[in-house]
């Protein structure tokens, strides 16, 4: 054999032995997934995920919509310090991003109206990223909690540590047709007992923040509304039960401060 002939068939063994040993490697050597950058993939949507970020809370806005694209509620009960029934629907979706449209519509009776209402909202920060999720919900209501049509901002503030989950909401409402505006707290916390089974407690408190002669017909001074709730999921659907107290105050009325009891039950589903 010529040593031309030897060189080139050298050539063709070692490009043989190479290719073999890639081959036999490439089963033990895992290619990167395109996610892994950012850690593990996010767990498939459920409607346990979404009653653990607030999203079935009754008055509680969550501060996170990490746990779904899309979530919906119908919530319907009796609240006996205003003598009526009370009625609230929502549906909140991603648009792109951290951006969602909220819309919705809430019924307090025993006289009241449909009152629809739409907002943005914005996550601005993250548990996983920060250490707290936080959200801004900004939009319009046509029937604020003084009674007249109103802008209103919410800021929402949340963690979850280990079964327990916080939330805390404070907002502001501005009439701009008659200079009425209103202050809201809003205050949850959430345990999870089972993966589908979490229980909590709910409150909310709203205070008419203008004072003057001129005030619109049954405008309420103050409300005040607490008590515990449960949550029971099974993949994308929830059904909440809640109850309390209920306490109202309404401006120019010589009538005492209404106290009674609130049961709610709430319908939701996450997709």
């Amino acid at each position: 054999m010529t040593a031309p002939h030897a060189s080139r068939r050298l050539r063709a063994l070692t490009l043989a032995s190479l290719a073999a040993a890639l081959g036999l490697g490439a089963p033990r050597v895992a290619l990167a997934d395109p996610g892994d950058g950012d850690g593990p993939e996010a767990p498939p949507v459920s409607a346990a995920r979404s009653a653990e970020s607030g999203a079935f809370l009754p008055f509680t806005l969550p501060a996170s919509s990490a746990s779904q694209r899309a979530y919906l509620t119908l919530q319907g009960g009796y609240d006996a310090a205003r003598g009526g029934a009370v009625f609230d629907t929502a549906v909140q979706a991603t648009i792109v991003g951290p951006l969602s449209l909220r819309g919705g519509a809430a019924y307090v009776g025993p006289a009241g109206t449909l009152r629809p209402s739409v907002a943005l909202t914005v996550q601005a920060l993250r548990q996983d990223r920060h250490g707290v999720d936080f959200s801004v919900y900004g939009g319009y209501q046509a029937q604020g909690f003084n009674t007249v049509p109103a802008a209103h901002l919410m800021l929402a503030v949340g963690r979850t540590v280990g079964r327990v989950s916080l939330l805390a909401n404070v907002g502001y409402g501005y009439g701009p047709e008659e200079g009425e505006h209103y202050g809201a707290v809003h205050l949850a916390g959430l345990v999870r007992v089972f993966p589908s089974l979490h229980i909590g407690l709910d409150a909310r408190a709203r205070l008419d923040l203008e004072r003057d002669g001129d005030e619109p017909e049954n405008e309420p001074d103050w409300d005040l509304v607490a008590g515990p709730m449960v949550t029971w999921s099974v993949g994308h659907f929830a059904v909440s039960a809640s109850g309390g107290l209920a306490a109202i105050k309404f401006r120019n009325s010589e009538v005492p401060t209404s106290v009674g009891a609130i049961a709610q039950l709430l319908l939701g589903s996450a997709f």
